[in-house]
């Protein structure tokens, strides 16, 4: 480990982003260059730890921080361990590429340094955020993050849909917070405590000392799941993450790759292997398991239906990362070392695979100028190099061997059996299926199908941006060998292997999704029409209902806005007119009735005579002097 280095590899790009405004004032590609060598020299304290948390070796340290009245201190400090190391090296080493690359593709654009220092602050928020050892400086952390979202998300602020966007990230985002927040506090009031550590030994005394302490136990442990769903955009708060794909796409590669979305995942791994370790807790915690494991495969599956209609090439590789979340949160909630185990491998290779689809998209993007599928075709001649990174990349998602996701995918897979729950199995089939489909119809539309006029001057992205692609492409291929060693490092004592039945499960997945996306795409390359037209599909009933629920999101934005935009529109217009009519109006008609009875009990004090106010004047004149004379002489004393 380099010295200091769980505490500097995210200080460094925190304070160092401070500086890229200033840093720009030297010229352009110094403001450029700046924050890709930031970033880069906080992957490398990142990874100097790895070799130290070998084996599932934790090094903690603390600081004094906040001081209490009753003369403690609430403390900071750093918690590295396999976990904690896990994603912050992801979150460093996949910053630095995708700030690398870029430099290729905001090359044009305005508004840079607040560009650059946003993404640097954003990495440094996700790496303290992760190795922070307490829940209070996890919520930092946490919120840090957000604000860093919401002003990515919304960096091309001049236009409504962009900030748009951003505001609604940020304020679905805060649902999940608050619950969080009041998570953290209960446990506080209740322990004394935000170190993680001395939280898991409290609960641990609690549940001892008092069976019935389960609910309250159980309560919060939800609302911190909460957060996770919030920042993970699980069902039901999944809207805001579609949407985010207004923003620059490296910024969309950062938030589904190495950043935000990660944070809810860490945050279950995290309570799950710190503050309630599975086997201190697993039966008692039976109804949280199965909450996470429900809420998952649902947005899992919810999601990869909605992938299939989509026709923003950033949408459909947003609602994959939704849909690969929720089979990340699946296998956390199996309550099973398998189960947690195989999401953290996922955790592991969709990040890579995933940061490779988005920058792909933005490569495509930068050449076509435009975000629709449908106006693309034919660029597997026009960029190569493109077309082959993206194919890794679709590969590795829909789990095709020996891509990295054939591997992670058939441990969740294994997972899921061995747990027994058929719902839950079918869901994780059923997504997977739908995945190679939607996946395979993503490649073919951007790269196989007849080309348009916009795709006619497409070229290959500078090598600033395909040198990133083809580094992940290479880590997509690659990664998936690597579960052995990934089993040693976490501190496992033995090496998990998919069933034959996982085996199986695997091959009907990958003979079922390719069929159906033959049947409906790739077969038109050979025939020039396809075996099954989709818009024929489209225009029958059944067809045509279907497609425009799921074009609609199953209406759950459409409800959101009917409630909670609308309806505080309408309750906001009749609250301000009871108050105008009713409060406002009926304020300034008492008042000016209690004027008018004052004015005319004193009005009679006018008489309008002269001589009485001149004797009213005299006699007041004279009352003055007599209390003057009194006090002057000192025969009364006031």
């Amino acid at each position: 480990m380099l010295p200091f280095a769980a505490w500097l590899s995210w200080l460094i790009p925190i304070i160092g982003s401070v500086f890229v405004p200033i840093v720009f004032r030297l010229g352009k590609r110094a403001g450029e260059i700046y924050p890709v060598l930031t970033a880069s020299v906080s992957a490398v304290f990142s990874l100097s730890m790895v070799l130290d948390v070998w084996g599932g070796k934790v090094i903690e340290e603390r600081v004094k921080w906040i001081p209490l009245p009753d003369g403690n201190w609430i403390e900071a400090g750093v918690l590295a361990d396999p976990l904690s190391i896990l994603f912050a090296s992801i979150a460093s080493f996949l910053g630095t590429l995708i700030i690398l690359y870029s430099i290729g593709y905001m090359e044009h654009e305005e508004g840079l340094p607040r560009y650059y220092f946003f993404m640097l602050f954003f990495v440094g928020a996700m790496v303290g955020l992760v190795l922070s050892n307490n829940l209070l400086q996890t919520y930092i952390f946490w919120e840090i993050v957000g604000l860093c979202s919401y002003a990515l998300i919304g960096f091309w602020y001049r236009k409504p849909s962009a900030a748009h966007a951003g505001i609604k990230a940020f304020v679905t985002t805060r649902v999940g917070d608050v619950a969080f927040l009041i998570g953290i506090l209960l446990l506080y009031k209740s322990l004394g405590t935000f170190s993680m550590h001395e939280i898991s030994v409290g609960l641990e005394e609690l549940l001892s000392n008092d069976p019935n302490a389960k609910g309250f136990v159980i309560a919060c442990m939800l609302l911190i799941f909460g957060g996770a769903i919030g920042k993970s955009a699980q069902f039901p708060l999944h809207v805001w993450l579609p949407d985010a794909m207004e923003g620059p796409t490296p910024v969309s590669a950062l938030i589904h790759a190495a950043t935000m979305v990660k944070a809810g995942v860490y945050l279950v791994a995290r309570t799950a292997f710190t503050i309630v370790p599975l086997e201190a807790f697993g039966r008692i915690l039976a109804p949280w398991y199965e909450t996470i494991a429900t809420i998952g495969a649902v947005t899992a599956f919810l999601a990869a239906t909605m992938g299939l209609v989509m026709n923003d090439i950033k949408r459909v590789v947003a609602y994959s990362t939704i849909s690969q979340l929720g089979l990340m949160f699946t296998a956390l909630g199996l309550a099973s070392e398998l189960g947690w185990f195989s999401s953290q491998f996922h955790v592991l290779s969709h990040s890579i695979f995933k940061a490779l689809l988005f920058l792909s998209a933005g490569a495509v993007i930068h050449a076509v100028h435009t975000n629709n599928i449908d106006e693309m075709g034919g660029l597997v001649r026009k960029m190569p190099l493109t077309f082959v990174a993206s194919l890794f990349g679709a590969f590795a998602l829909s789990g095709i061997p020996p891509f990295s996701g054939f591997f992670s995918k058939d441990l969740i897979i294994e997972a899921s059996l061995e747990a027994g729950n058929s719902i839950i199995y079918l869901l994780v089939v059923f997504t997977s299926i739908l995945t190679v489909t939607y996946t395979m119809r993503w490649i073919y539309k951007i790269f196989l199908a007849p080309p348009s006029p916009e795709s006619s001057h497409a070229h290959e992205a500078p090598k600033v941006m395909t040198v990133p692609l083809l580094i992940l492409a290479t880590l997509s291929l690659l990664a998936g060998f690597f579960e052995e060693p990934f089993t040693s490092y976490i501190g496992l004592h033995h090496h998990f292997k998919p069933s034959p039945s996982a085996y199986a499960t695997s091959a009907i997945i990958l003979i079922s999704g390719l069929s159906l996306a033959y049947a409906f795409y790739l077969s038109a390359t050979s025939r020039g029409v396809p075996l099954i037209n989709p818009v024929s599909v489209r225009k029958g009933r059944l067809g045509s209902a279907l497609h425009k629920l799921l074009v609609n999101r199953y209406y759950i934005d459409h409800a959101y806005y009917k409630v909670f935009v609308d309806g505080t529109l309408w309750l906001s217009s009749k609250i301000r007119r009871y108050v105008e009519e009713k409060v406002i109006e009926g304020f300034n008609y008492a008042l000016a009735r209690a004027m008018q009875s004052f004015v005319q009990a004193f009005r009679y004090l006018q008489t309008g005579s002269s001589n009485v106010n001149i004797s009213g004047y005299a006699l007041g004149i004279a009352i003055l002097l007599i209390i003057f004379l009194l006090l002057l002489f000192g025969g009364v004393h006031v």
